[in-house]
């Protein structure tokens, strides 16, 4: 039996790749340098058993690669591929692309744009449990 995945497009495999909340997430944590599993953890306010499972994803995709340092205690951080600096290149357009179509929907609230060009960063907004307190605050505030 042909266990082929079909798809229809080339966007539509990589949004496959990168379905799930933290997907893109990690990716965008990732460009620039490697980080630790306990690192990605408190910055994600994740459980160890999902953020396993969407690193392990991403490993098999190709995205992120995993290196184990021969050091005790263990040591293991997870970095982009060549493959995944590029899928970061095309999120910051999709990123760029959603702001822009997103001004012009009043329906529409891109909460981390503010004070992303706040920092002068240019990039996917990065979910923390800061962020999510914060805009647990607003909605009190807007009622």
């Amino acid at each position: 039996m042909d266990q082929t995945k079909k798809f229809n497009t080339g966007a539509e495999y990589a949004l496959s790749v990168l379905s799930g909340k933290w997907k893109a997430v990690i990716v965008f944590l990732l460009a620039g340098h490697p980080w630790r599993t306990g690192e990605l953890r408190k910055q994600l306010g994740i459980s160890q058993k999902v953020l396993s499972e969407q690193l392990q994803d991403l490993i098999a995709a190709g995205i992120v690669e995993r290196h184990s340092l021969p050091v005790i205690p263990p040591h293991v951080e997870y970095s982009l591929t060549s493959e995944g600096e590029d899928l970061y290149a095309a999120l910051r357009y999709l990123n760029y692309w959603g702001e822009q179509h997103a001004q012009s929907d009043p329906h529409v609230d891109i909460q981390c744009t503010e004070k992303m060009h706040e920092f002068g960063l240019d990039g996917l907004c990065v979910v923390t449990k800061r962020h999510l307190n914060h805009w647990k605050q607003e909605l009190v505030r807007k009622k």
